[in-house]
């Protein structure tokens, strides 16, 4: 059997020429290369919830979105002329008609983009 003083020994003039590599690997994705997004995929995610409940002629309008991806923006447009923004907005239409609404959705993951715009028709009576 072997001493641990003997051992130690051994052990510290074996490891005395010894030479250890340390490998720094980030994966924070804060590189400047842009990762790729599936745009289609991602699109066909996003959708748009009106709400005419509130009523007289305010709609609510939400986007809704299934993916894992952030939602740097969201635009609207509201058929009447109007615009708006934000993921959740409420909207007065002045005069009574059928309204083609659309959202400009972007997508975001790190710096790669992906716009989606879905669309919805609203009637307001």
């Amino acid at each position: 059997m072997i001493s641990q003083s003997v051992m130690r020994s051994f052990l510290s003039t074996c490891l005395a020429g010894l030479t250890l590599f340390v490998f720094l690997v980030s994966c924070s994705g804060d590189d400047d290369t842009p990762q790729e997004i599936n745009c289609e995929q991602e699109a066909a995610r996003v959708q748009i919830e009106d709400d005419n409940d509130l009523g007289g002629m305010t709609v609510q309008f939400e986007v809704q979105y299934s993916g894992d991806l952030p939602i740097a923006s969201v635009n609207w447009d509201f058929g009447d002329g109007t615009k708006g923004s934000g993921n959740s907005v409420s909207h007065l239409y002045v005069n009574s008609g059928t309204y083609s609404v659309q959202a400009l959705v972007v997508l975001n993951l790190g710096g790669a983009e992906c716009i989606a715009d879905p669309e919805t028709t609203v009637t307001i009576q």
